[in-house]
């Protein structure tokens, strides 16, 4: 089992799960429901959020399923699954879950709480992860977000569900909680905050596109893309690479260099096509959708 606090934290609330929920709910999870029907809150959420992006070819990468309440749902809209939990307990819980309902269209990855190893480049189609990243601190959430960048094709979309401190609901549960977390005197379930501009830098840092941000009491979900026309996504992978470890090795390094190299000659290819159709463009409204294509391509955003 990957000894980390996450994995230990998540471990012990699945043991303490059955002695306090078992006998109401069938699945770990289910408790966290609230509103007039056990699912009403989650179905809601997965409509919003999840379902109008799904599609049956897909491949989807789900961090941290918990109870697999998600899981469930992702699987019997797409060709495939992967959960990815650094806590073997969880895993196990959704595997069990998923099981009895017959899907089998789900690979288990115990994660190694560094990155998404061993989920391909590019391999991923839809990213989500709901009620996990408000309990990821920031030196943590900064390089998954690196990793969803790196696992998401052209094009692909992902969910992220974050705490947010924009709101005076988020400071009454700041308030709230303060004294029982502080000094590390428990960590099971804390929760760390973000301001949704904050949210927007660290993803545009990451060579990402922010498309949507919903807030609701403490929470902000984040709706993100990686385009496909910007260069930020290629040139933030090779940063990446250059500060790592990797690049200590002088022939890394230099392979890594060339490649950064080779971008303005990527770019201005990428410009040529469509500055060629700009510039034959005699209509106004036409031009104003070159305009944002360009900047797209040029700036990443």
């Amino acid at each position: 089992m990957i000894s980390n606090r996450y994995a230990r934290d998540w471990s012990t609330y699945s043991q303490q799960w059955e002695q306090r929920y078992s006998s109401a709910y069938d699945y770990l999870g289910d408790e966290w429901n609230s509103g007039g029907g056990l699912w009403d809150r989650d179905d809601s959420y997965f409509s919003m959020y999840a379902e109008r992006w799904l599609r049956p070819d897909q491949t989807v990468l789900e961090i941290g399923p918990g109870g697999g309440k998600w899981t469930v749902r992702l699987a019997s809209k797409v060709k495939r699954v992967i959960v990815l939990d650094v806590a073997e307990e969880m895993l196990d819980r959704t595997r069990q879950r998923c099981e009895k309902l017959g899907q089998t269209n789900i690979e288990y990855i115990l994660g190694n709480g560094q990155d998404f190893q061993p989920v391909a480049d590019e391999s991923i189609n839809f990213f989500f992860s709901y009620d996990v990243f408000v309990h990821i601190a920031p030196e943590d959430s900064w390089p998954y977000t690196q990793e969803m960048a790196r696992v998401l094709v052209p094009d692909g979309v992902g969910i992220c569900h974050y705490a947010n401190d924009a709101t005076s609901q988020a400071w009454d549960r700041i308030e709230q909680n303060n004294d029982w977390y502080r000094f590390g005197a428990h960590t099971l379930g804390q929760y760390y905050y973000y301001s949704p501009l904050t949210l927007q830098r660290m993803y545009e840092h990451c060579g990402l596109r922010m498309l949507e941000q919903h807030l609701e009491a403490y929470n902000c979900t984040c709706v993100f893309s990686k385009p496909s026309i910007s260069m930020a996504p290629q040139l933030e992978s090779l940063l990446k690479q250059l500060i790592s470890q990797q690049a200590n090795d002088a022939e890394a390094r230099a392979a890594i260099v060339t490649a950064l190299r080779s971008l303005p000659g990527e770019l201005g290819q990428r410009l040529d096509k469509v500055l060629a159709e700009a510039g034959g463009e005699e209509e106004y409204y036409k031009r104003i959708y070159y305009a944002a294509l360009i900047r797209q391509i040029w700036r990443g955003m």
